[in-house]
């Protein structure tokens, strides 16, 4: 089971919460979700100075990840789902909240900038392929491997390896002559798997496009 299939047994988990909540405005923890990745941004970008930052890491993209959740139960809950404006504050900020998180790596003292670069400007390539199907007249293109899920779950185990690596005065690696912080080694995987996942989604593309014409 891929990831971001875990989102579905998750919703019916939190349903109960949601149907009592249901009378907030869904937009409200969007905008909470947001600030937590800043705080999350922040806490990359100083782990190297205080390593117990890491473990709260952790805790503030499960946080994310369970806000983005509710999000969508209580939209739909409220029937405020298929709202046009619920749809931008739930993507747009999120996106914004990518550029915090990864931009707090890519910043790190910890973190080299052309391996930051290169997480960062593949995660944006990624969410611009998934986009680009709907832009084209097809299908919004969700093929991984580097999904939004998957890649809030690497950023977890890269961070307890991280704060691993403190602890034990191992904060690097050696990799072909190179020493790697695990955050550079998360931008690395970052750099690949979003690679094959732009190619998968491109190809999706091309396969819905083609199946239009045909018919």
């Amino acid at each position: 089971m891929a990831l971001h299939q875990l989102k579905y047994p998750y919703r019916k988990f939190i349903l109960p919460m949601a149907k009592k909540i249901s009378f907030i405005n869904p937009d409200v923890f969007s905008w909470i979700a947001f600030c937590v990745t800043f705080i999350t941004g922040y806490f990359f970008y100083m782990g190297n100075q205080n390593p117990q930052l890491f473990l709260w890491i952790i805790f503030l993209i499960f946080c994310r990840m369970t806000l983005n959740t509710l999000d969508g139960v209580v939209a739909i809950q409220r029937g405020d789902d298929s709202k046009i404006h619920g749809k931008i504050i739930n993507a747009l900020p999120d996106r914004y909240g990518d550029l915090f998180v990864v931009g707090g790596i890519l910043l790190s003292p910890i973190c080299n900038d052309l391996i930051g670069v290169l997480g960062l400007g593949t995660m944006f390539l990624v969410s611009y392929s998934g986009m680009l199907g709907k832009a084209l007249g097809v299908s919004w293109q969700g093929h991984g491997p580097l999904d939004k899920v998957e890649r809030l779950f690497l950023l977890m185990i890269f961070a307890a390896l991280q704060y691993w690596g403190y602890i034990h005065n191992a904060p690097s690696i050696k990799f072909m002559n190179f020493d790697l912080s695990y955050l550079e080694i998360c931008m690395l995987v970052f750099f690949v798997l979003g690679q094959i996942t732009v190619l998968r989604r491109v190809d999706g593309i091309n396969k819905e496009a083609k199946e239009i014409e045909r018919n």
